[in-house]
């Protein structure tokens, strides 16, 4: 994929105002990895919170993806394998087979937690850097009341590292991540409307960079739920 300096330039715009990440409790009740496709260093992150003592439970949440590079797999199998790899004990796993986006890896988890009779007071919600943004602001707006306290995280990586990691292992490669990050900036403008995430802080910034990138011949995700 040819990308021009320019393009990149307004890539990692894209990408800094996408990403967030909170400062991590002592504690917390539960940490959500949202659905991955085959890139799973949500997983790593998730890993890392547990061995420093941060959550008790991980729920590794997605669907088998017909469009993905393992179609006969769940994301929640490929997340609670990278678990286990990275010293996670099954006991803390749960797994959630069935959720097939953004929306319902929140929906389905909190009937997980229901179901184990789980109440979370703190809940860390755990994706891939570009994802992180939107995922806070869907579970603040689909997280059932009484809402937990959110933090959100994603495996420390650049946004050039986790690119050459598409180009890798994704069969669609890095065009992927960029179609996929540049679906998640505009989901984040419009879902507020339909109540699936909530509002986020308008970036002109950001905003120029996703014109130019359009202009450029760039194209995001069409907009679903």
């Amino acid at each position: 994929m040819n990308i021009s300096d320019q393009d990149w330039q307004n890539l990692q715009v894209i990408w800094d105002y996408l990403r967030v990440e909170s400062d991590m409790p002592k504690h917390a009740d539960v940490a959500v990895i949202g659905g991955c496709g085959v890139i799973t260093v949500g997983a790593e992150r998730a890993a890392e919170l547990y061995k420093n003592g941060v959550v008790k439970y991980i729920i590794a949440s997605g669907f088998a993806d017909p469009n993905s590079s393992c179609p006969e797999r769940t994301e929640a199998d490929m997340l609670a394998e990278v678990l286990r790899r990275n010293g996670v004990p099954d006991s803390t796993i749960l797994r959630e087979p069935e959720a097939s986006d953004t929306g319902k890896n929140i929906t389905k988890s909190i009937e997980i937690l229901h179901r184990k009779n789980i109440k979370p007071r703190r809940v860390i919600l755990v994706h891939k850097p570009y994802m992180t943004r939107r995922f806070l602001a869907t579970a603040l707006a689909q997280w059932t009341e009484p809402q937990p306290e959110f933090f959100v995280t994603s495996k420390n990586i650049a946004f050039r590292d986790l690119y050459e990691l598409y180009e890798k292992t994704d069969k669609l490669g890095g065009a992927n991540m960029i179609r996929l990050m540049l679906g998640d900036y505009e989901r984040i403008k419009t879902y507020p409307q339909f109540g699936w995430s909530v509002e986020q802080p308008f970036s002109e910034t950001a905003e120029r960079a996703y014109q130019e990138l359009l202009k450029s011949g760039y194209q995001g995700k069409v907009i679903k739920k």
